[in-house]
This record gives structure tokens, sequence and C-alpha cells, in this order.
């Protein structure tokens, strides 16, 4: 990458809202992605050049990219075949472990020279290929990988999406994937955790505690100049002005597009009382708050007198 800002990382607790916003900005004909072809061939990025051909029909990317409802596909098959082949933006973890980026680096991880230049090169040769001004990653592992990502992209940009965690833990509840999947914080899957005799909820809750605090130590070594941070609630509330704000920062707005901002409404994004709020009891509530409760005030979403 030369000394432009053009590779911008999305970071976010999972079930925050960073794949439907990573969907929406990556609808933007001057944003290139790590696609679904990336995920399966990671050592060919030549085939980010298929990046192209959506923005030629614009119907497939709303169509391919998020449900009729508004929402974004999340490990679903799509209803047409069709639809199944547009490249559709991915986490492609495969880029990342193909070039020895590892999913958790330690503390004393020590970046080969090697590893940073496949990456570096793999991420150049799919800007290339796509056609666009900037390249746009959003990968949930890369918020423990910060400093490993500021040694390889020094000039790199990132967004930070935030949502409350109670949102989070009540979200992660409700996906299908979730009981399989392994806490990095724990090395253990929650069915096995369960088994164990741990709470569901107080698991989901703590994992956004988690997730919050590796973002913490971070986030603290991004000057603020590279640094953006967006709620998700005023997203919805107010998506035109907080997405121009993102596309102003990632710097993709050269060139004008009618047709990103035509998704952006067929979307209907508005503010809606989140379901924690209906569902869970005061006892549910009370256990998430003893270990969400600290975490919470940090980043505003409890009052101090709360």
């Amino acid at each position: 990458m030369n000394e432009k800002s053009n590779l911008i990382f999305l970071l976010g607790a999972g079930r925050s809202g960073t794949t439907l916003l990573y969907k929406i900005l990556s609808a933007h004909r001057n944003v290139a992605y790590l696609s679904n072809y990336q995920q399966r061939y990671p050592e060919w990025p030549f085939l980010a050049c298929l990046q192209r051909l959506p923005n030629y029909f614009p119907g497939l990317k709303r169509k391919s990219w998020f449900k009729e409802s508004g929402g974004a596909y999340f490990n679903e098959r799509r209803r047409l075949w069709l639809h199944s082949i547009v490249p559709t933006p991915s986490e492609a973890e495969s880029v990342y472990a193909s070039c020895g980026i590892p999913l958790a680096p330690a503390e004393d991880y020590y970046l080969l020279p090697h590893t940073a230049d496949c990456l570096r090169e793999r991420f150049e040769r799919i800007l290339h290929a796509s056609g666009a001004d900037v390249l746009l990653s959003k990968r949930t592992a890369n918020n423990r990988r910060i400093p490993v990502l500021k040694q390889i992209f020094p000039n790199a940009k990132y967004i930070h999406l935030i949502r409350d965690g109670r949102a989070v833990a009540h979200s992660l509840l409700q996906v299908k994937w979730w009981n399989d999947h392994t806490l990095y914080w724990a090395g253990k899957t929650l069915r096995q955790m369960i088994a164990e005799g741990a709470d569901p909820i107080e698991l989901a809750a703590q994992n956004w505690v988690e997730e919050m605090h590796s973002l913490e130590r971070g986030i603290a070594l991004i000057q603020s100049n590279q640094l953006l941070e967006v709620r998700y609630d005023e997203l919805l509330r107010d998506p035109c002005g907080q997405l121009q704000r993102i596309l102003d920062f990632m710097e993709a707005t050269v060139q004008a597009d009618a047709t990103f901002w035509g998704i952006v409404e067929s979307l209907h994004f508005a503010p809606r009382q989140e379901a924690w709020v209906r569902n869970w009891t005061e006892s549910e509530l009370n256990r998430v708050l003893n270990l969400q409760g600290d975490t919470l005030h940090r980043w505003g979403f409890l009052a101090t007198d709360e």
C-alpha cells in the first residue's frame, strides 16, 4: 500500500452490526472488499476483478447481499443460485491464515518479514484487481490483531462500530452458530462450557466484555486521525449522515454513487427498542450487568448513577 490510507479495517465485537455495515460500505463502487472468492481461493487475489461486475448490474448487490427485510445474510444460503455466485463481502479468514497470521497473536508474537510481505502483497493485488479506491476488511479476529496489523500497514485506518453490550449478548443467544463457537478467551465452545455448568447468558455477556477489552488495548495504539468510532444506534437513527461521515473518513467519495444511496434507502433503517429490554427478566438483566457494568459505563451505555 502507498502513503495514502487506502486500506481500512472494520472492527467491532461480534453481533455489533459489523457484517451489515461491511456489506453496506462494500456496496459503494469505490470500495473493494475481501469476497467469498478470496475466502475460497486465498492465493488467487486476481479474482477480485469479479467485483467489477456487480457495478454494472446494481440490483445484484441488493438481492444477493441483503434480505428483503434489510438485514444482511450471515452464514445462510441465498435463495437463488445466481445470487450465490455473485462476489459477496466475506471475512475471508483464509487470506490471513494463508499468510501465517494467527487468530489470536500472543503478546510476544514476532511478525516474520515474509508474513508481513505476503499479506501486504495480497491486499495490494486485491485492491488493484477490483479497480476501487480503497480496500475494506472486516474480520472479528482483527479485534485481537491490531498490534500486528499496525506493523504491516502503518497507514491503515480503522472504523470501530460500537453497540450496547446487552444488545450484543442477547443477539448472540439467538444465532444458531453460537453454541458451537469456540470462545477464544476460554478455549472451549459455549456448548462445552454449558455442559460444565456455565450460564449461557453470562457467557454471552462475558464475551462482549472480553472483546471490548481486546479492542481497548488495540485502539490505544491507533492515532486519532486513523480511527473513527461509530455508534450502532446512531447509524440506525441517521444512516445517511453516518454513512457519509464514514465514506469521507475512508476517502471513498471521489465519484458519486447514486446506486449506493438507493441500496441504503431500501434497507429502511430506523431506531428500535432493543430486544433485551422486552425479553430479559430483572434477574437475567442483573446477571448481565454484574459482568458488563464497568465496561458499559466506560463506553457511555450506563449513566454514572446506574
